[in-house]
């Protein structure tokens, strides 16, 4: 199974590397679900590339967020050069950039992102339709669902360390509505991470945590045998070396049949963790699943406030610490150790567990504050250290032989599918004192300790009596070395296609109520330009239902843009009315805080009325679907019934309208004034 390590900057690469990933994923500074990592520049991908390609390892390309109309085209273009510097894959979350790129660039090889919330065979099966060659299963799959998934003959990826988002996978609007960071455009605020207090028929419900709605990370990389998917991915293009070191080497040695120590998993906790769960994966729930004390890394607990000292606090370890390391008091302030003091106030670089220490703060510590380490100073050296010297070496089989004086030296190099011959720019001459021999040659062609290459097979023939001087041997090692190189890292590629794509489908004019027919690609398909409701019948669906995320604006752009390029109206759906879902997940924080976090339909949602409000004073319906899924709504309904004769001028005539929690008499009023504009 594939390790694949999350890559935002050289450092986090470096580690990656040295820790023994088999794949990298990055992003480019546009069109991926992390707009606020550091991420790359063309150039840099292509010498990421081809620095990668040499020691094997895949280069996959996050291209992750939903396109608008004016966008479409130059996220292709930008696929396209990274097609052109030979990118392994690109994950993509659009239908549109996924159809087009079908479509132009067949070669090029497209993972659907874990934001396409991909969970069953059936959802598969229409992707395969837009070429799709691996999915990026949704966080929220069982174990059972990823092994039903496993049989629709597409490369399978989970997700096996790292954040968990609470709400179900690119289903999520709640920072787009109320923050206007939109997580499907990869600017998400986080509301997940936020405090909240929950109102049952008005009214707060006493509870002693806040984060009713930040999940653990999950992490399931002891449990990697029971899995048997094509790739093991970690989550994290926002944290540091040291985590995607540590994250690699540990989901590595457990796929290669070792353990991990209690010392591997501090080293872990350290680098960063909200505390672990199994996660959805082996149907976790509750407090299993969550962590409601703090949405920040915890660390390890290393000691305890015991006292002050001016403006610095006394701590009683339990543990270690050093010059430089990160800790945190209770689950509020935390800094930097710049100085380190024992307990008679002597400045100290190392001072062990079961002593009193002394650190400098800059904010409000309380007496009996647990102490947490959050970065070791002495891990981040080591991990630096260890990615600095570490080289990947690819093994290689070498073949050299001279047929007698006046011949060249000849080295054939060959990893297995590339392979490359080279000759001496000198010939040989007739040995004088001493011949050249096999030992010789080899000691010489073996020196490739700062290289990438590693001999693991040489042979040599030579013919007697000649003689090369150890610079030409040298010179053939480097030039061979070189020659093979230039072959791992070469890109080929297929000429771009003419974007050919007929359509054919009926009229149907429809007001949905409630529910949408199979038929009709729902939006949780987050299409949001032309090219993407063309993916949607090419999978096979009859109508679409456009994102909530868009404006008028953009859905006019849309389906005139549709009109032009296809000649005929766009068979789309728009939510006309209803109050916005701004998250559905599989926790329940009524259940968890009113009853026992099993989930087990306990119907309480529909017994009383339940609210989460935040600390701007925002509330948010809380209502379980049928599936006793969560949903989280905005207490006021969108109403775009006023505007059903514009959408009419765009050839518009399929809208659809949700009730959450309206009376009778509210709903036939809605329906009423519907129907008026309509005629």
């Amino acid at each position: 199974m594939e390790i694949l390590a999350p890559v935002g900057n050289y450092a986090m690469l470096d580690a990656a590397l040295a820790a023994g990933c088999d794949a990298v994923y990055l992003a480019l500074k546009q069109f991926g679900a992390r707009a606020f990592a550091n991420n790359f520049t063309l150039d840099e991908v292509k010498d990421i590339i081809s620095r990668c390609h040499l020691i094997g390892v895949d280069v996959h390309v996050t291209m992750n967020t939903i396109l608008y109309e004016d966008e479409i085209e130059a996220a292709y273009a930008q696929a396209k050069a990274l097609y052109e510097m030979g990118v392994d894959a690109l994950i993509v979350q659009d239908l549109g950039l996924i159809h087009l790129l079908h479509h132009r660039l067949p070669d090029l090889t497209i993972h659907a992102s874990t934001q396409m919330s991909i969970h069953t065979p059936a959802q598969i099966e229409k992707l395969k339709k837009l070429g799709v060659k691996r999915v990026v299963l949704a966080r929220e799959c069982t174990k059972a669902e990823i092994e039903a998934c496993q049989q629709c003959g597409v490369e399978i990826e989970v997700f096996v360390h790292g954040a968990l988002c609470i709400s179900m996978s690119g289903q999520c609007y709640f920072s787009s509505f109320c923050f206007g960071r939109s997580g499907n455009r990869g600017m998400c605020a986080q509301p997940c991470r936020m405090a909240y207090t929950l109102y049952k028929d008005g009214q707060p419900i006493p509870f002693d945590q806040e984060y009713l709605l930040s999940p653990k990370d999950v992490s399931v990389i002891d449990k990697i045998g029971e899995l048997s998917v094509d790739s093991l991915k970690i989550e994290g293009r926002m944290k540091s070396p040291v985590y995607v070191y540590e994250a690699c080497r540990q989901v590595k040695m457990v796929r290669d049949g070792k353990k991990r120590t209690a010392q591997d998993m501090e080293r872990l906790k350290l680098a960063f963790n909200r505390g672990y769960t199994l996660g959805h994966m082996f149907d976790k729930r509750g407090r299993d699943l969550m962590h409601m004390d703090s949405p920040n890394h915890q660390g390890i607990p290393i000691g305890k406030v015991i006292g002050f000292h001016g403006k610095r606090v006394k701590i009683q370890l339990d543990r270690s610490v050093d010059q430089n390391d990160g800790i945190r008091f209770g689950h509020e302030y935390g800094c930097r150790i710049n100085f380190l003091y024992d307990e008679k106030g002597r400045l100290q670089n190392h001072i062990d567990g079961y002593h009193i220490c002394e650190v400098e703060v800059k904010s409000k510590v309380k007496k009996g504050s647990i102490v947490y380490k959050t970065i070791s100073y002495a891990l981040e050296k080591e991990v630096e250290k260890e990615s600095k010297e570490t080289v990947r070496k690819v093994n290689v089989s070498c073949f050299v032989y001279c047929d007698g004086p006046s011949q060249p030296l000849i080295c054939t190099m060959s990893d297995g599918i590339h392979k490359v011959t080279c000759v001496s720019d000198q010939l040989a001459s007739i040995a004088q004192k001493h011949a050249l021999n096999k030992e010789t040659v080899s000691k010489q062609m073996h020196k490739t300790k700062d290289s990438w290459v590693e001999i693991s097979e040489f042979q040599c023939t030579l013919s007697k009596d000649i003689f090369f001087p150890m610079g030409i041997i040298n010179a053939l090692r480097r030039k061979t070395i070189a020659a093979l190189e230039k072959e791992r890292t070469s890109v080929h590629c297929m000429p771009e296609k003419p974007y050919e794509f007929q359509l054919h489908i009926g009229r149907n004019h429809q007001i949905y109520i409630q529910d949408l027919p199979e038929s009709v690609a729902d939006q949780t398909k987050n299409v949001t330009n032309s090219y993407g409701i063309a993916a949607c019948l090419e999978m096979g669906f009859e109508q679409v239902a456009l994102s909530i995320e868009m404006t008028p604006d953009q859905i006019q752009e849309t389906v005139l843009a549709f009109h032009d390029r296809y000649q005929m109206d766009a068979p789309v759906v728009v939510d006309i009315y209803g109050k916005i879902r701004y998250m559905i997940m599989k926790h329940c924080p009524i259940n968890t805080i009113c009853v026992d976090g099993k989930r087990q339909n306990c119907h309480l949602c529909h017994i009383h009325r339940f609210e989460l409000e935040g600390k701007d004073g925002r509330r948010l319906l809380m209502e379980g679907n049928p599936d006793c899924f969560m949903q989280l709504f905005d207490e006021t309904p969108r109403n775009w019934v006023m505007q059903i004769p514009a959408f009419q001028q765009w050839n518009i005539n399929n809208f659809f309208v949700y009730f959450v929690d309206e009376s009778p008499t509210e709903k036939d009023e809605i329906i009423a004034r519907i129907h008026s504009v309509l005629h």
